[in-house]
């Protein structure tokens, strides 16, 4: 089975052969067609460009919705598989397996070497549909009024004592703790103790991070949150999936993923591995730049944090439930 690796740019494709090493560059109608792809294939392509169809606010998408429909169809009946390739990545892959030249053709060959050497790297298959679905929308109203419950509150440090989702955490903290794994309790600097009085240590990533996760289920006036869509309490599930946007695929999380990845997860895999002044110039070694041993290093510490995630969003989610907290 050959992989072909496409990449579009200046009104035209440009196409790796995987086997041949080869590239060649054809027109949007030419790589419509299919007929230079072989039966059996596998064609891969950066999410932008042959999963999300044209609007007019971007160049990078090609095709329109019944012209991508079309083109699955097709490939499928050849036996092809299309793979989405998340964008974000590429200039990763460039660093890492194309020498740091931006081209359509370094850019192919870069990502056809980051899928053939990390057999682990998901890729997307080609959606079903291009209607929005009613659990999306709701995901989208319910990440703004996060995102506004967020930016008031960290105006206040996260600490405003008026505030139902600091009184529910200052409550219960000793609780959420002892519910938590000796990871979790770690990823959230509960391992912080003071010898002299055995009280956690003061933290601003700790409270940072469970205001962020309770405020998906509490309302700072101590009403409980509700999907727009079902009435019902969010699920972990739905939240990872619409509103943090955990999929590599999907990254435009607002505050709260701005809070759990960018400052939790970055400091902890920090300081997990001991790259915050490892660089040549004394600065964090950027991913770019990491060994095989540390990406996989850096996966095992990420998959230990969003696991400490997931433990407290739960522990969280049931301490509210069995409370029947009000606010008060």
């Amino acid at each position: 089975m050959t992989i072909f690796v496409a990449d579009f740019g200046a009104n035209t494709w440009t196409v790796l052969n995987g086997s041949s090493q080869t590239t060649t560059v054809m027109s949007p109608e030419d790589f419509h067609s299919l007929q230079w792809l072989p039966a059996g294939s596998t064609l891969i392509a950066e999410n932008a460009h042959l999963g999300c169809p044209r609007t007019d606010l971007s160049l990078a998408q090609v095709y329109t919705n019944d012209g991508l429909t079309d083109f699955y169809g097709r490939a499928s009946r050849k036996g092809c598989r299309i793979k989405l390739f998340p964008g974000h990545l590429t200039p990763k892959a460039r660093a890492q397996y194309g020498g740091g030249e931006k081209s359509d053709e370094v850019d192919t060959r870069a990502i056809y070497h980051m899928v053939t050497n990390r057999p682990h790297l998901k890729l997307m298959n080609p959606p079903v549909s291009f209607e929005v679905s009613r659990s999306r929308q709701a995901g989208w109203a319910f990440k703004d009024e996060t995102n506004a419950i967020l930016n008031k509150a960290r105006r206040f440090k996260y600490q405003d004592p008026d505030d139902a989702i600091v009184q529910f955490l200052t409550a219960n903290l000793k609780t959420i703790a002892s519910r938590l794994s000796p990871e979790a309790q770690e990823a959230f600097d509960f391992d912080k103790i003071s010898k002299r009085s055995g009280e956690f240590l003061k933290s601003d990533g700790r409270i940072n991070r469970l205001y962020t996760l309770t405020a998906f289920f509490l309302h700072p006036s101590g009403a409980l949150r509700k999907r727009p869509d079902t009435g019902a309490m969010p699920g972990i599930q739905w939240l990872r999936r619409n509103v943090l946007h955990t999929s590599p695929f999907h990254f435009r999380g607002g505050i709260a993923r701005s809070n759990i990845y960018w400052h939790g997860l970055k400091n902890y895999v920090l300081k997990k591995m001991g790259t915050r002044k490892a660089s040549a110039v004394g600065k964090v070694l950027s991913h770019y730049d990491f060994t095989a041993e540390q990406d996989q290093e850096f996966r095992a510490h990420t998959k230990v944090f969003i696991g400490a995630m997931i433990e407290a969003m739960q522990v969280i989610r049931d301490l509210l439930l069995e409370s029947g907290f009000n606010g008060k």
